[in-house]
Order: structure tokens, then sequence, then C-alpha cells
């Protein structure tokens, strides 16, 4: 046995989990030493490859049986459920299961010729081991990454893996609530997803500032929900939007259209995104303003805050509010790990504090508005998880909340005619839509609020 051998054999592969943001939860597990798992990532609408399993080798049954799940025949099997908890070692586990260290590194190399990273495994999810009735030892396991697609793993040489694509049925949903206290609150009474609120902040970022909700706002949403064996699991595009605030519609129509920058329209045709977002991350709060006598929260003394600081959970992405090149990511003094990007020839911003960089992000990137550069820390002179974030004009720090930014062209021409086409036929879908409070929502689905 080689030495690298014998050290796979020893420590085997550590499970860990990284916190994120509430919203953006989700662990990770790490299989060999050194190896930190990736979030998982957004599912797309997949077709699927039927597979059915009862034999050591992958292979497929003439007839379809009753009691299907994951396409086997459960009644043929006995089903063992492990959670993947923080600290767990899935060599070890794999080793209960009968297989030696070098089993388990075909395992992984298969996987990963298969196209699923073994890495992509997360704290939380569960590993399914199936054992065929009169068997020994267990033939199978199944991980779920999404309602999506599962992966089947078989246990017995040659050590087969196959990633099975669902079915997925999308239906075009509409959705209305009211705010009685936030934005958040009446979206749950909808039963409407994180990921949904979150693309419509982003469809509404230029024109409604959600860190300024009030009570009586409304909104209306139309958007695709996708259906995994007639369960819901996901949502696809948000096609049309409108938030109401003091009688005033806001709106964000989906135009995709080859040669166009944008995808999201207000009314008028103006893209749905300013060309500078409002804020560095998402469903944060502002912890400290640009003050220019601010009293120093670790130093002690009063002293100039050029930034405007935006508290967050560790973790948190932090995104590039406009389309720029990375002068500066690196580690200094107060800062901590920070990056610095130029705009234009007129604008720059700056975040500070950052738990560490994305990947990629070095001086001379391009980066794209709304990219993840980084991730929401502590480092450098900070009290708490949050970015400071920086705004230069001309060289010179400015508060940037009360600049009144420059707002991207509209559409013109041939592509105005044919998006105005596109939104009143969204728009007259969208006003058929009624607004309805919770007290209403709760009525619908006879519960007593």
């Amino acid at each position: 046995m080689t030495t690298e051998e014998n050290r796979r054999q020893q420590h085997g592969w550590r499970i860990l989990n990284k916190k994120q943001k509430k919203w953006l939860l989700s662990g990770s597990i790490a299989l060999a030493a050194g190896l930190i798992i990736a979030p998982l990532q957004s599912p797309q609408t997949r077709q699927s490859a039927a597979l059915i399993l009862s034999q050591p080798r992958l292979g497929a049954l003439p007839i379809v049986p009753e009691n299907l799940r994951w396409n086997f025949a459960m009644n043929q099997f006995h089903l063992v459920e492990n959670q993947l908890k923080n600290g767990d070692v899935l060599g070890k586990i794999l080793n209960e299961q009968g297989l030696s260290s070098k089993d388990i590194m075909e395992l992984v190399q298969n996987s990963a010729k298969a196209g699923f990273s073994i890495t992509r495994m997360q704290v939380g999810k569960k590993l399914n081991f199936l054992t065929q009735k009169n068997a020994t030892k267990s033939g199978f396991m199944v991980y779920e990454p999404s309602p999506y697609e599962y992966i089947v793993f078989s246990l017995n040489a040659p050590f087969e893996v196959k990633i099975i694509k669902r079915d997925v049925e999308t239906r075009l949903v509409t959705s209305a609530g009211v705010l009685e206290s936030s934005f958040w609150q009446a979206l749950v009474d909808n039963d409407l997803s994180d990921e949904l609120a979150d693309g419509m902040i982003d469809v509404l970022a230029s024109s409604v500032d959600f860190y300024h909700q009030k009570q009586g706002d409304r909104f209306k949403v139309m958007y695709e929900q996708h259906f995994v064996e007639g369960r819901a699991v996901g949502t696809g595009k948000i096609l049309a939007a409108v938030y109401e605030r003091d009688g005033k519609e806001f709106h964000a129509f989906n135009f995709d259209k080859e040669g166009l920058s944008c995808k999201y329209y207000d009314f008028d045709g103006r893209p749905a995104r300013k060309a500078f977002l409002k804020a560095p991350v998402k469903f944060s709060r502002i912890s400290s303003r640009y003050d220019l006598n601010r009293l120093h929260p670790i130093l002690g003394y009063h002293k100039a805050h050029f930034g405007t600081d935006y508290a967050a959970p560790y973790g948190t992405p932090i995104l590039a509010v406009a389309d720029g090149v990375v002068e500066e990511a690196a580690h200094r003094g107060g800062n901590g790990n920070f990056v610095k990007l130029r705009h234009d020839k007129i604008y720059e911003t700056q975040y500070l504090h950052m738990q560490g960089f994305a990947k990629g992000i070095r001086s001379g990137a391009h980066v794209a508005q709304g990219q993840t550069i980084g991730y929401v820390g502590s480092t450098g002179l900070a009290t708490g998880p949050h970015v400071c974030f920086r705004f230069w004009k001309n060289g010179q720090q400015v508060d940037h909340l009360r600049l009144n930014l420059p707002s991207p062209e509209p559409i013109k021409g041939e592509d105005l005619k044919q998006y105005e086409m596109v939104r009143n036929n969204l728009k007259k879908q969208l006003d058929a839509v009624p607004y309805r409070t919770s007290a209403e929502i709760a009525k619908a689905k006879n519960v007593v609020p």
C-alpha cells in the first residue's frame, strides 16, 4: 500500500458545514482532506432518462414494477436513510457498507466521470442505502442533490454511477399580496419561496426601495412554477411583477431578445436594473451610514466614516453593484479583505471586511453587475459581520445613497414596438389578479387567521 493510500485509510473523508445567510443557507461536505464543497447550484428545467435498477450492475427491467422510488421496485429492497451531519466521515460510512478505501476511491472517480462532483454533497441531505432482500450488504446508494435529479451509486464493482434527470412540468402561476407587516410576511402568507422573493427584488430593484417598506404596499407576480411528480419543487423565470406604493405602480416585464443586454424592463421600456444596484448585499440592513463625524465603535474616537455598512450573516454573497474591472483584491490593515472596482472614468466602488474572495476575483478581472465578488465577514477593524461599501465619484468618496446615479438607455425603435406588445399582454394578465390580504388568503385556505 502506498503512503497516500494509507493516509486516506487513516483519515477518510470529513464532512464539514459552512454557515450562510438564512435563505441562502447550505451545508457542505468534504470527502477528502482539503476538499470543501461548493454551494448547490440552482436547478434548471431538465428532462429525465428512465432507469430501473435491480441487479448489482445498473440495468433496465423489461416490466416496470409498482411501488417505485428512484425507479427501484421498493418492495424488493430494504431502505436505510443516513442523514449527513457536520463532522460525519463519509469514508467511514461507506466502509461500514463493506467498501474498501480502494473501492471508495473508484466510486468517487466514476462519479466525477459521470458529471457529479462528490464535493457537491451537503450536510442535512440523505444518503439512501438500498439492500436487496436476502442480500448481506447494500447494493446501491442514492443521493438527491435537488428535486430535479438524483444520483445512483452502485456499491459493487465496477461501481457505476448514474445521474437521473426527472421530468419537469412548468406551469404559469400568479400571486398577489398586501403588506400588513412586511414584504417577507406577505410572501410567507402566499406560500411564496425565498427563491421567488429574491427574483422579485432583482427585477424591481431599479424602482422599488425594499429597505423602506410600508404597510399597505401591494404586489402581484406572474412566474413559472416547476412541478416534479405532481409536487411543486422550484420556480423558473418571473414573467411580470408589479409593486404598488402610495397609489403608484412600479412594473417589471420579461422581454428576452437577442441583442439586448437586459431581460427585464419597466413599463416605459427602461431596463429594470439601473446602472448601479442600490446595495452590494441582498436582504441586509444598513447598520451605519456615511458620516463625516462618526464615533468609531472600536477605536473609540470620532472619525469620518466614508462608507455605508450593510450588516448580514457571515458568508452572505457580496455583489458587484455595476459592471467593472477589479483594481485590487487584497488584505490591508483595518480594511481587512477588500475588493475595489473601477466602473468607468467617473465611478469606483470598494467592499471591505470580507470573509474571503469569490473564485476568479483578482486584479484585472472583469465582473458583471450582480456577480458575487466575495463573502461577508469581519476581517480588519470590524465589530461583527458586515460589508462596508464605499463609493467614489471623480476620485472623491461620496454618499452613494444621496447620488442621482445615471439610468441606462431605454429600448428604442422596432424593439420597443415588440416590447409594448409583450408588455400589454402580460399587464392584462396581471390586472386580472386580485390583491389579497392575509385574512382573505387564510379564508381561501379554510384556515382561521
